[in-house]
């Protein structure tokens, strides 16, 4: 009788840790943390990439590209953690919220798609390559769309009201700063605009976790 009741609590337990969108939220902020500082690594080593010119993606190529190859894992990681959290609080409106978190997810599995198929620096082009580039620009796509989408959503959501107005502001400038970068734009200065741009998709996400950590 004794066991039977530990094993339903222990079970319990297991399902309250589960279903709680605090653990993710945990995970995403260390995530982002952990990604931050690989990313500041990889870009110390050789061969020593320019950051204003050249893409974060040529940081996967080379002698240490493997430093940048699992930081993109990590980068799916938390994202992936990161969704299932905005999933557990969404759970009763789910659908209002559907069509953001896909393209919001298609930021996080195509971080892991990006892990192992590297970009091509010099020509000629090669199958990985073209896969990279494919993958990045939907990336850059659904990410930018996605939280432009949840942010809309999220001001009719009292969950978030004190908060709206920083997150709408700030997927509306990924927006602007992604047109510059599909359009070629300075060009010139494509490494620190995409850098920019992917700060900006970081910084929604650390917001809304950090916000859920303090009121929830």
């Amino acid at each position: 009788m004794v066991k039977e009741e530990s094993k339903e609590y222990i079970a319990g337990s297991k399902e309250r840790l589960i279903h709680n969108p605090h653990i993710y939220f945990i995970a995403t902020i260390i995530g982002i943390v952990l990604y931050l500082v690989l990313d500041i690594i990889a870009q110390l080593l050789p061969p020593h990439y320019s950051f204003i010119t050249q893409a974060e993606s040529d940081l996967a190529v080379g002698p240490y590209g493997y430093v940048m190859a699992v930081n993109f894992l990590i980068r799916g990681l938390f994202s992936l953690s990161f969704i299932i959290g905005l999933i557990i609080i969404f759970s009763s409106v789910k659908s209002r919220y559907r069509a953001g978190l896909i393209l919001f997810g298609i930021w996080s599995i195509g971080a892991f798609i990006l892990a192992f198929f590297p970009a091509d620096i010099t020509p000629p082009s090669t199958l990985h390559g073209m896969i990279h580039g494919i993958t990045a620009i939907a990336i850059f796509l659904g990410s930018s769309l996605g939280i432009l989408i949840l942010s809309i959503r999220m001001r009719i959501d009292h969950e978030f009201k004190d908060i709206t107005r920083y997150l709408l502001l700030l997927s509306i400038f990924s927006v602007i700063i992604l047109a510059s970068m599909l359009l070629g734009s300075l060009v010139h200065l494509f490494g620190l605009i995409e850098r920019i741009f992917l700060a900006s998709i970081i910084l929604w996400m650390l917001i809304i976790s950090i916000y859920i950590l303090k009121k929830r």
